[in-house]
């Protein structure tokens, strides 16, 4: 498999430069309302460009040592991911997960936080998340599939919560080479019954 250089780091297990990693505390503290919207628009755009320099798909300011409410999402294809769903560019200020479904969906998910790891956790296969917008908006959008487990895995850093605690075994707790290597099209892990 041909990787794109973007995607090495993170498969290597390396951060990225001012990535704040498992077991700083900074990411087990509940980040805080925002109160400079202006301030936050600066953020917003490191945070953007940050998350398009890793081929990432979202991003908590927690996450670069900021600790205020504020969380990037875009899904895009990549190399390690071609079949992703794409989510376009989401700003979320002081986001609030309003409502998420009864039913749940068993996915693989991985962080930069927790670099070159992997494991399956459980999510709501729908959440709907009311965020204020660059521009000072209110808005309420409900997401589905893929585009739903980032949102809740990110809104999970602003609160001190990180994949791995979701988690509901540590069997699946992987490295990213063997995820790609084995795992990722093998229905065992998402399916047990499979």
């Amino acid at each position: 498999m041909t990787v794109a250089k973007s995607d090495r780091g993170w498969m290597a297990g390396l951060a990225g430069e001012g990535i704040v990693t498992i077991g700083d505390p900074r990411l087990k503290a509940a980040a805080e309302p925002v109160t400079d919207l202006a301030a936050t628009h600066r953020l917003l755009d490191a945070m953007v460009a940050r998350l398009r320099a890793l081929n990432g798909a979202g991003l908590a300011a927690p996450q670069i040592g900021a600790q205020v409410r504020v969380v990037v999402v875009e899904v895009r294809k990549t190399d390690v991911f071609p079949d992703r769903p794409e989510t376009p560019l989401l700003e979320m200020i002081d986001p609030v997960i309003v409502d998420r479904s009864a039913e749940v969906e068993l996915g693989w998910e991985g962080c930069y936080s927790v670099p070159g790891i992997m494991g399956v956790v459980p999510r709501a296969a729908m959440v709907a998340v009311c965020y204020r917008t660059r521009e000072g908006a209110e808005v309420t959008g409900e997401h589905t599939g893929y585009a739903a487990r980032v949102i809740q895995h990110e809104v999970d850093h602003l609160d001190g919560v990180e994949f791995v605690d979701r988690m509901d075994s540590m069997a699946s707790l992987t490295t990213v080479a063997n995820y790609l290597d084995h795992l990722r099209d093998d229905p065992r892990w998402l399916f047990p019954s499979a």
